[in-house]
Protein backbone atom coordinates (compact mmCIF):
# COMPACT_ATOMS: atom_id res chain seq x y z
CA UNK A 1 0.00 0.00 0.00
CA UNK A 2 1.56 3.53 -0.89
CA UNK A 3 1.15 6.06 2.15
CA UNK A 4 0.26 9.80 1.21
CA UNK A 5 3.33 11.96 2.15
CA UNK A 6 2.39 13.84 5.52
CA UNK A 7 2.09 17.92 5.47
CA UNK A 8 5.67 17.75 7.00
CA UNK A 9 7.68 15.83 4.56
CA UNK A 10 5.57 17.51 1.82
CA UNK A 11 6.97 21.01 3.02
CA UNK A 12 10.64 19.45 3.00
CA UNK A 13 10.06 18.39 -0.61
CA UNK A 14 8.70 21.55 -1.61
CA UNK A 15 12.20 22.95 0.15
CA UNK A 16 13.96 20.34 -1.85
CA UNK A 17 12.80 21.08 -5.12
CA UNK A 18 13.66 24.74 -5.19
CA UNK A 19 16.25 24.95 -8.39
CA UNK A 20 17.26 28.70 -9.47
CA UNK A 21 18.28 27.98 -12.68
CA UNK A 22 21.84 29.31 -13.47
CA UNK A 23 22.53 32.79 -15.08
CA UNK A 24 26.01 33.07 -16.30
CA UNK A 25 27.74 30.50 -13.97
CA UNK A 26 25.66 31.64 -10.55
CA UNK A 27 22.50 30.35 -9.53
CA UNK A 28 20.18 33.49 -8.21
CA UNK A 29 19.84 32.73 -4.34
CA UNK A 30 16.89 35.17 -4.15
CA UNK A 31 14.32 32.62 -3.59
CA UNK A 32 16.08 31.04 -0.42
CA UNK A 33 17.09 33.51 0.71
CA UNK A 34 13.47 35.10 1.32
CA UNK A 35 12.17 31.86 2.52
CA UNK A 36 15.06 32.02 5.16
CA UNK A 37 13.42 35.18 6.13
CA UNK A 38 10.05 33.84 6.18
CA UNK A 39 10.97 31.08 8.58
CA UNK A 40 12.63 33.22 10.89
CA UNK A 41 9.37 34.86 10.65
CA UNK A 42 7.84 31.85 12.29
CA UNK A 43 10.80 31.30 14.73
CA UNK A 44 10.49 34.45 16.43
CA UNK A 45 6.42 34.39 16.43
CA UNK A 46 5.72 36.79 14.09
CA UNK A 47 2.54 37.49 12.41
CA UNK A 48 1.60 35.02 10.08
CA UNK A 49 1.00 38.02 6.88
CA UNK A 50 3.50 40.76 6.34
CA UNK A 51 2.84 43.57 3.42
CA UNK A 52 5.00 43.86 0.17
CA UNK A 53 6.80 46.87 1.06
CA UNK A 54 7.60 45.42 4.78
CA UNK A 55 8.81 42.34 2.66
CA UNK A 56 11.17 44.86 0.04
CA UNK A 57 12.84 46.36 3.09
CA UNK A 58 13.51 43.21 4.83
CA UNK A 59 14.61 41.49 1.32
CA UNK A 60 16.90 44.47 -0.01
CA UNK A 61 18.74 44.20 2.94
CA UNK A 62 19.78 40.76 2.96
CA UNK A 63 20.27 40.55 -0.67
CA UNK A 64 22.97 43.71 -0.32
CA UNK A 65 24.28 41.95 3.14
CA UNK A 66 24.52 38.21 1.76
CA UNK A 67 22.80 37.53 -1.91
CA UNK A 68 25.11 36.86 -4.93
CA UNK A 69 24.30 39.05 -6.89
CA UNK A 70 23.07 36.47 -9.58
CA UNK A 71 20.72 38.56 -11.65
CA UNK A 72 19.08 42.48 -10.88
CA UNK A 73 15.72 41.07 -9.36
CA UNK A 74 14.38 43.32 -6.88
CA UNK A 75 12.16 41.51 -4.27
CA UNK A 76 9.42 41.24 -6.71
CA UNK A 77 11.12 38.17 -8.30
CA UNK A 78 10.84 35.90 -5.26
CA UNK A 79 8.01 37.55 -3.63
CA UNK A 80 5.88 36.64 -6.48
CA UNK A 81 7.56 33.01 -7.73
CA UNK A 82 7.22 31.48 -4.22
CA UNK A 83 3.65 32.45 -4.59
CA UNK A 84 3.05 31.43 -8.73
CA UNK A 85 5.39 29.26 -9.31
CA UNK A 86 6.64 27.10 -6.47
CA UNK A 87 3.06 27.28 -4.27
CA UNK A 88 5.33 27.73 -0.94
CA UNK A 89 3.22 30.99 -0.05
CA UNK A 90 0.02 33.03 -0.94
CA UNK A 91 -0.74 36.54 -1.97
CA UNK A 92 -3.82 38.11 -0.96
CA UNK A 93 -5.46 40.00 -3.40
CA UNK A 94 -2.98 38.14 -6.28
CA UNK A 95 -5.58 38.63 -8.73
CA UNK A 96 -5.40 42.39 -8.44
CA UNK A 97 -1.81 42.31 -9.53
CA UNK A 98 -1.95 39.80 -11.98
CA UNK A 99 1.85 40.35 -14.48
CA UNK A 100 0.67 42.47 -17.81
CA UNK A 101 0.57 39.92 -21.23
CA UNK A 102 4.00 39.10 -22.01
CA UNK A 103 5.59 39.60 -18.31
CA UNK A 104 6.21 36.65 -15.59
CA UNK A 105 6.07 39.21 -12.79
CA UNK A 106 4.01 42.72 -11.79
CA UNK A 107 6.15 45.42 -11.87
CA UNK A 108 7.12 47.30 -8.64
CA UNK A 109 4.83 50.24 -9.17
CA UNK A 110 1.77 47.92 -9.14
CA UNK A 111 2.93 46.12 -5.99
CA UNK A 112 3.48 49.54 -4.12
CA UNK A 113 0.23 50.31 -4.88
CA UNK A 114 -1.58 47.55 -3.71
CA UNK A 115 0.87 46.94 -1.47
CA UNK A 116 -0.53 43.05 -1.29
CA UNK A 117 -0.42 40.97 2.36
CA UNK A 118 1.51 37.05 1.85
CA UNK A 119 2.32 34.74 3.97
CA UNK A 120 2.17 30.66 4.13
CA UNK A 121 -0.77 29.33 4.17
CA UNK A 122 -2.95 28.53 7.41
CA UNK A 123 -1.88 25.28 7.40
CA UNK A 124 0.85 25.61 6.64
CA UNK A 125 2.20 28.67 9.72
CA UNK A 126 0.28 26.20 12.21
CA UNK A 127 2.54 23.27 11.40
CA UNK A 128 5.62 25.46 11.09
CA UNK A 129 4.66 27.40 14.24
CA UNK A 130 3.67 23.88 16.08
CA UNK A 131 7.19 22.33 15.12
CA UNK A 132 10.25 23.82 15.72
CA UNK A 133 12.46 20.63 14.99
CA UNK A 134 10.66 21.50 10.72
CA UNK A 135 11.60 25.09 10.84
CA UNK A 136 14.97 23.91 11.65
CA UNK A 137 15.17 21.36 9.78
CA UNK A 138 14.06 23.19 6.49
CA UNK A 139 16.59 26.36 6.94
CA UNK A 140 19.42 23.91 7.51
CA UNK A 141 18.73 21.98 4.68
CA UNK A 142 18.40 25.74 2.57
CA UNK A 143 22.01 26.85 3.94
CA UNK A 144 23.29 23.66 3.06
CA UNK A 145 22.35 23.87 -0.61
CA UNK A 146 22.87 27.60 -1.66
CA UNK A 147 25.14 29.31 1.39
CA UNK A 148 27.83 26.62 2.05
CA UNK A 149 29.74 27.87 4.02
CA UNK A 150 27.15 30.21 5.93
CA UNK A 151 27.32 34.05 5.78
CA UNK A 152 29.13 35.43 9.13
CA UNK A 153 25.50 36.82 10.17
CA UNK A 154 23.31 35.31 8.18
CA UNK A 155 21.15 33.28 10.58
CA UNK A 156 21.31 35.84 12.95
CA UNK A 157 19.84 38.33 10.39
CA UNK A 158 16.73 36.04 9.13
CA UNK A 159 16.02 35.22 12.89
CA UNK A 160 17.22 32.00 13.10
CA UNK A 161 19.54 31.82 15.57
CA UNK A 162 17.08 30.56 18.25
CA UNK A 163 16.68 26.98 16.30
CA UNK A 164 19.88 27.02 14.25
CA UNK A 165 22.94 26.92 16.99
CA UNK A 166 25.78 27.83 15.57
CA UNK A 167 28.61 24.97 14.60
CA UNK A 168 25.19 22.31 15.06
CA UNK A 169 23.42 22.75 12.24
CA UNK A 170 24.27 19.50 10.29
CA UNK A 171 22.42 17.96 12.99
CA UNK A 172 19.34 19.25 11.92
CA UNK A 173 19.46 18.16 8.62
CA UNK A 174 18.05 14.65 8.67
CA UNK A 175 18.79 11.44 8.59
CA UNK A 176 21.72 11.70 10.47
CA UNK A 177 25.21 9.92 9.30
CA UNK A 178 24.17 6.27 11.07
CA UNK A 179 21.27 7.11 12.47
CA UNK A 180 19.01 4.76 10.02
CA UNK A 181 19.41 1.20 8.24
CA UNK A 182 16.44 0.00 5.85
CA UNK A 183 16.77 -2.99 4.17
CA UNK A 184 15.67 -2.25 0.43
CA UNK A 185 16.24 0.68 -1.64
CA UNK A 186 12.50 0.97 -2.07
CA UNK A 187 12.20 1.44 1.96
CA UNK A 188 14.53 4.43 1.80
CA UNK A 189 12.48 5.81 -1.08
CA UNK A 190 9.18 5.28 0.50
CA UNK A 191 10.49 6.99 4.12
CA UNK A 192 12.78 9.77 2.19
CA UNK A 193 11.68 9.97 -1.29
CA UNK A 194 14.23 9.98 -4.15
CA UNK A 195 14.98 7.53 -6.59
CA UNK A 196 13.82 4.01 -5.76
CA UNK A 197 16.82 2.23 -7.38
CA UNK A 198 19.48 4.33 -9.60
CA UNK A 199 22.43 5.05 -7.86
CA UNK A 200 22.91 8.84 -8.30
CA UNK A 201 20.27 11.04 -7.17
CA UNK A 202 18.52 13.59 -4.48
CA UNK A 203 16.63 12.54 -1.85
CA UNK A 204 13.15 14.55 -0.98
CA UNK A 205 15.36 17.16 0.46
CA UNK A 206 17.20 18.49 -3.06
CA UNK A 207 20.54 17.03 -1.09
CA UNK A 208 22.77 14.77 -3.52
CA UNK A 209 22.99 10.85 -2.77
CA UNK A 210 25.20 7.86 -4.31
CA UNK A 211 24.32 4.55 -3.09
CA UNK A 212 26.51 1.56 -3.23
CA UNK A 213 26.19 -2.23 -2.62
CA UNK A 214 28.78 -4.47 -1.88
CA UNK A 215 27.30 -7.05 -4.44
CA UNK A 216 27.66 -5.21 -7.45
CA UNK A 217 26.62 -4.09 -9.99
CA UNK A 218 29.50 -1.38 -9.92
CA UNK A 219 33.16 -1.79 -8.58
CA UNK A 220 33.02 0.89 -5.73
CA UNK A 221 35.73 0.31 -2.96
CA UNK A 222 37.91 2.43 -0.17
CA UNK A 223 40.53 2.91 -1.46
CA UNK A 224 43.41 0.90 0.56
CA UNK A 225 45.83 2.57 3.33
CA UNK A 226 43.26 5.75 2.99
CA UNK A 227 39.47 6.92 3.93
CA UNK A 228 38.71 7.73 0.87
CA UNK A 229 36.02 5.80 -1.81
CA UNK A 230 36.06 4.60 -5.10
CA UNK A 231 32.87 5.00 -6.50
CA UNK A 232 32.05 3.74 -10.35
CA UNK A 233 30.35 6.44 -12.14
CA UNK A 234 26.70 5.49 -13.83
CA UNK A 235 25.80 2.93 -16.80
CA UNK A 236 25.74 -0.71 -16.72
CA UNK A 237 27.19 -1.09 -20.19
CA UNK A 238 28.91 -0.02 -22.61
CA UNK A 239 31.27 3.47 -22.24
CA UNK A 240 30.62 5.68 -19.67
CA UNK A 241 30.38 9.60 -20.37
CA UNK A 242 29.71 12.45 -18.27
CA UNK A 243 26.62 13.26 -20.65
CA UNK A 244 23.25 13.28 -18.63
CA UNK A 245 22.49 10.66 -15.87
CA UNK A 246 23.87 10.51 -12.52
CA UNK A 247 27.50 11.43 -14.01
CA UNK A 248 26.30 14.71 -15.28
CA UNK A 249 25.07 15.23 -11.69
CA UNK A 250 28.35 14.20 -10.05
CA UNK A 251 30.16 16.44 -12.43
CA UNK A 252 28.24 19.71 -11.22
CA UNK A 253 29.16 18.13 -7.49
CA UNK A 254 32.86 18.20 -7.89
CA UNK A 255 32.68 21.75 -10.01
CA UNK A 256 31.26 23.42 -6.82
CA UNK A 257 32.38 21.16 -4.28
CA UNK A 258 29.26 20.10 -2.96
CA UNK A 259 28.06 17.77 -0.14
CA UNK A 260 27.11 14.44 -1.34
CA UNK A 261 25.02 11.36 1.15
CA UNK A 262 27.27 7.97 1.04
CA UNK A 263 25.02 5.36 1.33
CA UNK A 264 26.17 1.82 1.44
CA UNK A 265 24.81 -1.61 1.76
CA UNK A 266 27.39 -4.10 2.98
CA UNK A 267 26.71 -7.98 1.71
CA UNK A 268 24.48 -9.97 3.43
CA UNK A 269 23.35 -6.34 5.97
CA UNK A 270 21.25 -3.26 5.19
CA UNK A 271 21.15 -0.16 3.69
CA UNK A 272 22.69 2.65 5.59
CA UNK A 273 23.64 6.37 5.60
CA UNK A 274 27.51 6.06 6.35
CA UNK A 275 28.64 10.00 5.94
CA UNK A 276 28.46 12.81 4.29
CA UNK A 277 31.02 13.21 1.14
CA UNK A 278 32.94 15.70 -1.33
CA UNK A 279 34.00 14.76 -4.45
CA UNK A 280 38.33 15.32 -4.60
CA UNK A 281 39.05 13.68 -7.48
CA UNK A 282 37.95 11.97 -10.87
CA UNK A 283 39.57 9.18 -13.06
CA UNK A 284 38.71 7.07 -16.13
CA UNK A 285 39.79 3.13 -15.42
CA UNK A 286 39.20 0.34 -17.15
CA UNK A 287 36.23 -1.89 -15.44
CA UNK A 288 33.41 -4.42 -16.93
CA UNK A 289 30.01 -3.50 -17.31
CA UNK A 290 26.85 -5.76 -16.69
CA UNK A 291 27.28 -7.31 -20.04
CA UNK A 292 30.91 -8.30 -18.92
CA UNK A 293 32.69 -6.82 -21.21
CA UNK A 294 35.50 -3.85 -20.58
CA UNK A 295 34.84 -0.62 -21.10
CA UNK A 296 35.56 2.77 -19.91
CA UNK A 297 34.16 3.72 -16.15
CA UNK A 298 34.74 6.74 -14.16
CA UNK A 299 36.01 6.51 -10.60
CA UNK A 300 34.62 9.65 -8.32
CA UNK A 301 36.93 9.48 -5.34
CA UNK A 302 34.75 10.83 -2.29
CA UNK A 303 36.41 12.21 1.09
CA UNK A 304 34.33 11.69 3.83
CA UNK A 305 33.41 14.58 5.87
CA UNK A 306 31.92 15.23 9.39
CA UNK A 307 28.76 17.41 7.83
CA UNK A 308 27.68 18.83 4.96
CA UNK A 309 28.90 22.06 6.06
CA UNK A 310 32.19 23.23 4.77
CA UNK A 311 33.43 25.42 7.39
CA UNK A 312 33.11 22.10 9.32
CA UNK A 313 35.71 19.59 6.88
CA UNK A 314 39.00 18.95 7.90
CA UNK A 315 41.83 20.79 6.96
CA UNK A 316 43.25 17.63 4.95
CA UNK A 317 39.99 17.53 2.82
CA UNK A 318 40.36 21.46 1.72
CA UNK A 319 43.61 20.44 0.45
CA UNK A 320 42.86 17.54 -1.92
CA UNK A 321 39.97 20.02 -3.07
CA UNK A 322 42.64 22.62 -3.77
CA UNK A 323 44.67 19.82 -5.72
CA UNK A 324 41.56 18.70 -8.01
CA UNK A 325 42.05 20.59 -11.22
CA UNK A 326 38.24 18.94 -12.06
CA UNK A 327 39.74 17.43 -14.81
CA UNK A 328 39.17 13.50 -16.08
CA UNK A 329 42.46 11.70 -15.24
CA UNK A 330 42.94 8.60 -17.79
CA UNK A 331 44.12 5.77 -16.41
CA UNK A 332 43.52 3.65 -19.39
CA UNK A 333 45.85 6.16 -22.12
CA UNK A 334 48.19 4.08 -24.08
CA UNK A 335 46.90 0.48 -22.37
CA UNK A 336 44.17 -1.61 -23.73
CA UNK A 337 41.15 -3.69 -21.88
CA UNK A 338 42.12 -7.21 -20.71
CA UNK A 339 40.23 -9.48 -23.54
CA UNK A 340 42.77 -11.31 -23.78
CA UNK A 341 41.88 -14.85 -25.62
CA UNK A 342 45.05 -16.47 -26.27
CA UNK A 343 47.88 -16.93 -24.08
CA UNK A 344 50.23 -14.96 -26.48
CA UNK A 345 47.31 -12.12 -26.24
CA UNK A 346 47.46 -12.22 -22.49
CA UNK A 347 51.73 -12.02 -22.58
CA UNK A 348 51.67 -9.09 -25.18
CA UNK A 349 49.09 -7.29 -23.06
CA UNK A 350 50.69 -8.21 -20.15
CA UNK A 351 53.85 -6.56 -21.58
CA UNK A 352 52.11 -2.86 -22.40
CA UNK A 353 50.74 -3.06 -18.85
CA UNK A 354 53.83 -3.08 -16.91
CA UNK A 355 55.81 -0.83 -19.78
CA UNK A 356 52.38 1.26 -18.51
CA UNK A 357 53.43 0.92 -14.88
CA UNK A 358 56.94 2.00 -15.29
CA UNK A 359 56.59 4.99 -17.01
CA UNK A 360 54.06 5.93 -14.20
CA UNK A 361 57.07 5.10 -12.01
CA UNK A 362 59.07 7.54 -14.01
CA UNK A 363 57.18 10.41 -14.73
CA UNK A 364 56.48 10.20 -10.95
CA UNK A 365 59.79 10.07 -8.89
CA UNK A 366 60.95 12.53 -7.20
CA UNK A 367 57.16 14.17 -7.01
CA UNK A 368 56.43 15.27 -3.11
CA UNK A 369 52.64 16.51 -4.02
CA UNK A 370 51.56 12.95 -5.10
CA UNK A 371 47.90 12.80 -3.45
CA UNK A 372 46.46 9.61 -2.03
CA UNK A 373 44.20 8.72 -4.94
CA UNK A 374 47.30 9.72 -7.39
CA UNK A 375 49.14 6.66 -5.21
CA UNK A 376 46.88 4.26 -5.58
CA UNK A 377 45.46 4.96 -9.33
CA UNK A 378 49.63 4.72 -10.13
CA UNK A 379 48.74 0.89 -9.81
CA UNK A 380 45.82 0.59 -11.42
CA UNK A 381 47.91 -0.80 -14.73
CA UNK A 382 49.51 -3.00 -12.16
CA UNK A 383 46.90 -4.50 -10.89
CA UNK A 384 45.39 -5.65 -13.98
CA UNK A 385 48.34 -7.05 -15.17
CA UNK A 386 48.30 -9.08 -12.27
CA UNK A 387 45.02 -10.12 -12.48
CA UNK A 388 45.87 -11.21 -16.65
CA UNK A 389 48.87 -13.10 -15.28
CA UNK A 390 46.93 -15.15 -12.70
CA UNK A 391 44.55 -16.45 -15.13
CA UNK A 392 42.03 -16.97 -12.27
CA UNK A 393 43.92 -18.64 -10.27
CA UNK A 394 45.26 -17.88 -7.41
CA UNK A 395 49.32 -17.46 -7.26
CA UNK A 396 50.14 -18.51 -4.05
CA UNK A 397 51.61 -21.97 -5.05
CA UNK A 398 50.46 -23.69 -1.86
CA UNK A 399 46.85 -22.67 -1.97
CA UNK A 400 44.66 -25.58 -0.62
CA UNK A 401 42.40 -24.42 -3.19
CA UNK A 402 39.77 -21.72 -3.68
CA UNK A 403 36.07 -21.53 -4.27
CA UNK A 404 34.64 -21.91 -8.05
CA UNK A 405 32.28 -19.39 -7.51
CA UNK A 406 32.81 -16.14 -9.24
CA UNK A 407 31.38 -11.84 -9.22
CA UNK A 408 28.64 -10.66 -10.59
CA UNK A 409 30.57 -9.73 -13.74
CA UNK A 410 32.71 -12.80 -13.91
CA UNK A 411 35.69 -12.29 -12.51
CA UNK A 412 37.55 -15.46 -10.15
CA UNK A 413 37.89 -13.83 -6.62
CA UNK A 414 40.72 -12.89 -6.39
CA UNK A 415 42.49 -9.72 -4.07
CA UNK A 416 45.38 -8.23 -5.59
CA UNK A 417 48.17 -7.42 -2.51
CA UNK A 418 52.06 -6.47 -2.23
CA UNK A 419 55.06 -8.87 -2.04
CA UNK A 420 56.80 -6.49 -0.16
CA UNK A 421 54.17 -3.97 1.08
CA UNK A 422 53.89 -0.36 0.08
CA UNK A 423 54.99 0.92 3.95
CA UNK A 424 58.17 -1.01 3.47
CA UNK A 425 58.93 1.37 0.12
CA UNK A 426 57.69 -1.71 -2.25
CA UNK A 427 57.24 -1.20 -5.71
CA UNK A 428 53.43 -0.64 -7.50
CA UNK A 429 54.89 -2.97 -10.41
CA UNK A 430 54.11 -6.56 -10.87
CA UNK A 431 56.37 -8.01 -10.31
CA UNK A 432 55.81 -6.82 -6.21
CA UNK A 433 52.46 -7.72 -6.70
CA UNK A 434 50.21 -10.90 -6.16
CA UNK A 435 46.67 -12.49 -6.87
CA UNK A 436 45.47 -14.26 -3.87
CA UNK A 437 42.70 -15.84 -2.92
CA UNK A 438 40.46 -14.31 0.32
CA UNK A 439 42.04 -17.17 2.46
CA UNK A 440 45.26 -17.16 1.57
CA UNK A 441 45.57 -13.20 1.40
CA UNK A 442 44.03 -13.74 5.01
CA UNK A 443 46.91 -15.79 6.25
CA UNK A 444 49.85 -13.89 4.55
CA UNK A 445 47.95 -10.70 6.40
CA UNK A 446 47.53 -11.48 9.34
CA UNK A 447 48.40 -15.39 9.88
CA UNK A 448 51.42 -16.91 11.79
CA UNK A 449 52.68 -18.50 8.54
CA UNK A 450 52.68 -15.03 6.70
CA UNK A 451 55.54 -16.23 4.31
CA UNK A 452 54.73 -18.93 1.35
CA UNK A 453 53.74 -16.00 -1.13
CA UNK A 454 56.94 -14.36 -1.17
CA UNK A 455 58.65 -16.23 -3.52
CA UNK A 456 56.42 -15.62 -6.32
CA UNK A 457 58.34 -11.56 -6.16
CA UNK A 458 59.72 -12.94 -9.42
CA UNK A 459 56.73 -13.71 -11.48
CA UNK A 460 57.63 -11.60 -14.38
CA UNK A 461 54.25 -12.69 -16.88
CA UNK A 462 52.06 -15.28 -18.18
CA UNK A 463 53.48 -18.64 -18.22
CA UNK A 464 53.68 -18.13 -22.04
CA UNK A 465 55.20 -15.67 -21.92
CA UNK A 466 58.85 -16.67 -21.46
Amino acid sequence: MVTSPTPRRGFIKMIGQLSPRSVRGSAPTHRPLLLLWLLGRVAVGAPRLTTWRETRAAFEKLEAAYGNGATADSAQYPFWTLHATDALWEIKDADRIAPPPGRRRPTISVLDQVNPEAGFTPAVYAMLSGDPGLVANAAATLLARFFNPVPVGLVAAVGLDGVLPAGREADLILPIPGSVAFPKRTAIHAELGGQSAGGIGTLEDGLMCVFSNAKGPYDDRTIPGTDLIEYRGQGLSGDQTLKGGGNAQLLVCQQEQKPIRYWHQPAGGEWGFDTWTVIVDRRLVWGKGEDKQWRHEFAWVLAPVPSPFRDQWPQSVLERLAQDDQQTHDETFETEAPTAVTKQDAGRQYRKLCASVERKESLNHGRTTRTASDRYFRSADARIAVMLRAQGMCENPDCGGQPADVTDRGDAILEVDHVDERAAQGRDHPANMIALCPNCHAIKTRGSTSGPSRNLGRVTGPASDG
